[in-house]
């Protein structure tokens, strides 16, 4: 398995760039964010080759909704327009939400009903016709399950097993999910059995403590264990970590998380 900083939520200290400089001294092999349209590209571009390191996913989705039929053309024009960043910075791996977020990170609401129905059934539309551009061009696009209670209230896509058997009915090597064990053990706990039930959909994994989002060894979830069976299972992908360093000091606490898990 190899590590990736969210340099959103880690680094924070430092100024945005600096962030990946400060994530390479760490021993990080990968970087990650969100957005990329408020980013300077080129100033990410010169840190990445100056610093040998490589993103490991951004988001890809810039308008409308995966879950929302009416939204198919424009979700897929903004994709294509991620693309073309992933391609300059090196990128393989794309996240896609479900839908569109406020500023306070809770779900903007359509003006009409959309039945789960409907949402599954846009979902799996969009990323059929995803996959083959994925494929295309070296991208693996992956969907996340986040959980409603604390963070994300009226996210579509909030338990794991609705999200394994998207992955398992689309059927396509570039089209997986991120299980963030951190929004799972919130909506439904009974992480290590949950991986190993859907270890064949999961290519990517985020980590954070619960209760807070903190480091691992905050709270309650034993990443020590989690991150054994996880590669146990035989997955061999990018580990995020995606948490707050709860006393604000970002170098000590990836130390200590490393010692922890590694």
């Amino acid at each position: 398995m190899k590590y990736s900083c969210c340099i959103e939520m880690i680094f924070t200290e430092y100024d945005f760039v600096d962030r990946i400089y400060k994530a390479r001294e760490a021993g990080f092999d990968f970087v990650e964010f969100w957005c990329w349209e408020n980013k300077d590209i080129p100033a990410i571009k010169k840190a990445l080759q100056e610093t040998g390191m490589r993103v490991g996913v951004f988001q890809g989705n810039m308008e409308g909704r995966l879950v929302d039929p009416r939204d198919h053309e424009k979700y897929i024009a903004g994709v294509m327009r991620s693309i073309e960043v992933a391609i300059e910075l090196g990128a393989n791996t794309l996240f896609l939400m479900s839908d569109i977020m406020k500023e306070d990170r809770s779900v903007l609401e359509t003006p009409y009903f959309i039945s789960d129905e409907e949402k599954r059934a846009g979902t799996i539309s969009i990323l059929k016709e995803l996959a083959p551009v994925a494929e295309a061009n070296g991208i693996t696009f992956i969907i996340e399950p986040l959980n409603t209670i604390v963070d994300h209230k009226g996210y579509s896509l909030c338990h794991s097993r609705p999200g394994f058997d998207i992955i398992r009915e689309v059927n396509h090597k570039n089209i997986r999910l991120l299980y963030d064990a951190y929004h799972m053990q919130i909506m439904e706990g009974n992480v290590i059995a949950t991986i190993k039930e859907g270890i064949d959909t999961i290519g990517y994994f985020h980590i954070a403590d619960v209760p807070g989002r903190f480091e691992p060894g905050t709270g309650e979830l034993n990443y020590a264990n989690i991150l054994k069976v996880l590669g146990e299972s035989g997955y061999t992908g990018n580990v995020g970590f995606e948490f707050e360093p709860k006393d604000g000091n970002s170098m000590e606490t990836v130390r200590r998380v490393f010692e922890l898990i590694k």
